[in-house]
C-alpha cells in the first residue's frame, strides 16, 4: 500500500505518543518502588534494633535476612525498570529525529560537527557536508567508519553502474524493514553512547603482536602450580611430609619472573570488556534477525550469517576471560586464586588466542556493520520521502532526463518541481533569468540529484534517468584574504582545474556553472564566457550555465546543440514575485532596477 509522506509524519507521532505513555507508566513503577526499597530499608532496620536490642539476636538476624533479601530484589526489579527507562527515551529520541527529518526541522536533527573538513568542491557547491545538507538530513548512524562510506557514495563517482545497482537494491529491501532499521539504530546507541564512535578494537587487533615464549612460560607454570596442589592434598592425606610451602615459593618467585609476559593484562582487560561489550549486543541483533526474502541484504551481511564463523560464537569465547580478570578489582581474592593457578598467564593465553581468532573476522564484520549503518541511513531517507523515486541509468546514451525534479533541502511546502531532458541534441544549456528567480537552486537541484543518483540512493523526482557523467561545478567559488586571491581569479582557477581534469578522462562530463565570470566586467565578462561556452561545445562537453548576460543567449544560434532555459518573474500591483518554474527561450526580462527601486535606491 503507498503511503504518503502525511500518512508517515502521522503514523511516527501516533507512535511517540504511544511511547511517551508506556514511558510514563515505567517511570510511575520505578517511583514506587524507590519508595518500596526505602521502606523496606527502614522496616528492617528499626525492626532488627528492636529485637536486637531486646536480646531476641536470633530473630533479630532472621528479619534482617528477609528484609534484606527483599531489598535485594527490589534493587534488581528496580535496575530492570531503569534499563526500560533509557530504553524507551532512547526510542523515542530515535522517533522525534525520525519525524524532524521528515519535516526539515534541523535543530532536532542532529549534526557531527567534525565531517566537513576538507570538503571537495562538489561538496561545497552541493551542500553535502555543512550544517543543513545532505549528510546532515540523510545520515542517521554514529560510527565515524559508515560516515565515511555515505561520504564517499555521494562524491559523485559513476564508474561501476552495477555496484550502485546493487546498493540500490538493498536500499530498497532496507527501506521497508523499518522494524529492523529502528531496533538497530536502538541497540547501537544503547550500547554505544558516543556519536562517531572509533572501533578501537580495530587498532589493537593490527598492532598488538603475540608473545612470544608466553604459552611455553605458562605451561611451566602450570606445572608448578599443578605439583603444588598435589603437595598440599599429599601433606593432609599424610603420605609424605609438608613440603607445599617451599615449592609454593618457588611458583610464586618464578611468577613475577615473567612479569613482562602479563604486565599488560590488567589494561588489556578492562580494555576488552569495555569494546567488547560495546558492540557485541548489536553484532548479536544483526546475527539473528530474519531477514526472510531480502537476499540483498542478507549477501551484504555474509560475514554475520556465515556458519561457524558468527560473532556471538567467537565474542562469547572472550566473555567468560573477561569476567575472570576482573576479579583483579580485589587483590586479595586475586592472590588466593594465583596461588593455586598461574590465572594471569592462563588468561593472557586465552587473550591472545581471542585475537588470533577474530583478526580474520573483525575487520569484515566492522566494513560490514559500517555499510549497513550507510545503507539504513539512505533506506531511511527513502522511506521518509515516499514520493521519491529511484533512478534508472543508461549505459547507452549519454543523457539526463528527469520529471518533477526537486530540491531535497528544500520545504516540500515551499518547493516547486522542473522537467528537464538533456541529451546529443543539448549538450549546451543556458540558463537566464531575473536575481532571485532560481537559477541558482536549479543547478544546484539538479546536481544534488546527480551525487543522490550516483550514490544508490533515492531521488527527488517522479521519474529520473541518466547515463555515467563525471560531474564538475563551479557554483560556490570564494575569494581569500589569507591568500590574497580575489574572486574572479579563484574562479578562473576552479575553471581551468575542470578543464584540465576533463582533459585526462575518456568519460562524458557534465560542467555546471552558476553566474559564469560574474567577477569581472560585463565586457570581458562575455568575451569569456562566450570562448569558455564554444570550447565546452566543441569537445561535446555536457554544460548547464547559469548568466545575468542576456548577450550570452545569443551564442545558442551559433552552436548546433545548445539551448536557451529561463526563469521569469511576475509583477502584480507593483509587487515581485517568483514562480520558479523553468521555460525554454532566453529570458525576456531584467529585474535588478525593480529591485533598487523598490527598495528606495536612486534609479
Amino acid at each position: 500500500m503507498y503511503r504518503t509522506k502525511e500518512k508517515i509524519n502521522i503514523s511516527i507521532k501516533n507512535e511517540i505518543k504511544k511511547l511517551d505513555r508506556k514511558l510514563n507508566i515505567l517511570t510511575a513503577i520505578s517511583r514506587r518502588i524507590s519508595y518500596t526499597r526505602l521502606g523496606v530499608f527502614l522496616l528492617g532496620l528499626i525492626s532488627f534494633l528492636i529485637f536486637y536490642l531486646n536480646n531476641s539476636k536470633d530473630t533479630a538476624i532472621i528479619l534482617a535476612s528477609l528484609f534484606g533479601t527483599g531489598f535485594i530484589y527490589l534493587i534488581i526489579i528496580h535496575n530492570k525498570v531503569e534499563k526500560s527507562i533509557k530504553r524507551f527515551h532512547v526510542f523515542i529520541q530515535i522517533k522525534n529525529e525520525e519525524l524532524a527529518r521528515s519535516n526539515l526541522d534541523w535543530d532536532k536533527i542532529p549534526f557531527l560537527t567534525n565531517h566537513n573538513s576538507n570538503s571537495s568542491y562538489l561538496e561545497q557547491d552541493f551542500n553535502v557536508t555543512e550544517k543543513r545538507g545532505l549528510i546532515h538530513l540523510i545520515f542517521t548512524g554514529i560510527t565515524k567508519g559508515s560516515l565515511e562510506i555515505l561520504r564517499e557514495w555521494l562524491s559523485g563517482e559513476a564508474d561501476d553502474f552495477q555496484r550502485i545497482r546493487d546498493r540500490q537494491n538493498i536500499i530498497r529491501e532496507l527501506k521497508d524493514l523499518t522494524h529492523f532499521r529502528t531496533r538497530l539504530l536502538l541497540a547501537t546507541r544503547l550500547s554505544i553512547n558516543k556519536n562517531l564512535h572509533k572501533i578501537e578494537i580495530s587498532e589493537w587487533i593490527k598492532n598488538v603482536n603475540n608473545k612470544k615464549g608466553l604459552k611455553f612460560y605458562t605451561l611451566f607454570l602450570l606445572l608448578l602450580s599443578l605439583t603444588n596442589i598435589f603437595l598440599l592434598l599429599g601433606s593432609f592425606a599424610g603420605f609424605f611430609e609438608n613440603y607445599y610451602y617451599q615449592f609454593l615459593l618457588i611458583y610464586i618467585l618464578f611468577y613475577f619472573a615473567g612479569f613482562k609476559f602479563i604486565r599488560d593484562i590488567q589494561s588489556v582487560s578492562e580494555f576488552l570488556y569495555d569494546e567488547v561489550r560495546k558492540f557485541a549486543s548489536v553484532f548479536k541483533f544483526i546475527e539473528d534477525y530474519n531477514y526472510g526474502n531480502n537476499g540483498y541484504l542478507k549477501k551484504s551481511l555474509n560475514s554475520f550469517l556465515a556458519e561457524g564463523n558468527s560473532p556471538s560464537k567467537i565474542l562469547s569465547k572472550i566473555n567468560f576471560t573477561v569476567e575472570i580478570l576482573n576479579l583483579r578489582g580485589n587483590p586479595f581474592v586475586w592472590f588466593i586464586l594465583i596461588c593455586l593457578l598461574p590465572l594471569d598467564y592462563l588468561l593472557s593465553v586465552k587473550v591472545e588466542k581471542f585475537h588470533e581468532s577474530i583478526k580474520n573476522h573483525f575487520p569484515d564484520w566492522i566494513n560490514e556493520w559500517y555499510h549497513l549503518e550507510a545503507y539504513c541511513s539512505m533506506a531511511e531517507f527513502a522511506y521518509l520521502n515516499p514520493e521519491y523515486t529511484f533512478p534508472k541509468f543508461e549505459e547507452d546514451a549519454d543523457l539526463i532526463e528527469a520529471k518533477n525534479l526537486g530540491h531535497p533541502l528544500i520545504d516540500p511546502t515551499k518547493k516547486v518541481a522542473n522537467n528537464l531532458k538533456i541529451n546529443e541534441t543539448t549538450i549546451t544549456n543556458i540558463i537566464t533569468g531575473s536575481n532571485m528567480s532560481g537559477k541558482s537552486t536549479f543547478l544546484r537541484t539538479v546536481g544534488t540529484n546527480i551525487l543522490l543518483a550516483y550514490s544508490g540512493s533515492a531521488v527527488n523526482a517522479e521519474n529520473f534517468k541518466l547515463s555515467r557523467f563525471n560531474l564538475y561545478s563551479c557554483i560556490k567559488v570564494s575569494d581569500s584574504v589569507v591568500d590574497g586571491i580575489s574572486y574572479f581569479y579563484a574562479e578562473v582557477k576552479r575553471l581551468k582545474n575542470i578543464l584540465d581534469e576533463i582533459k585526462n578522462s575518456n568519460a562524458a562530463s557534465l560542467v555546471m556553472i552558476d553566474e559564469i565570470y560574474k567577477g569581472t566586467n560585463n565586457i570581458e565578462r562575455l568575451i569569456g564566457s562566450r570562448a569558455l561556452i564554444q570550447h565546452l561545445a566543441e569537445n561535446k562537453i555536457f554544460n548547464i550555465i547559469s548568466t545575468h548576460d542576456l548577450e550570452l543567449v545569443k551564442i545558442v544560434d551559433e552552436l548546433e546543440s545548445a539551448k536557451n532555459y529561463h526563469f521569469k518573474e511576475i509583477i502584480e500591483d507593483n509587487k515581485m514575485s517568483f514562480d520558479f518554474k523553468l521555460m525554454q527561450g532566453p529570458s525576456p526580462s531584467t529585474n535588478a532596477l525593480k529591485i533598487m527601486t523598490s527598495e528606495g535606491l536612486p534609479t
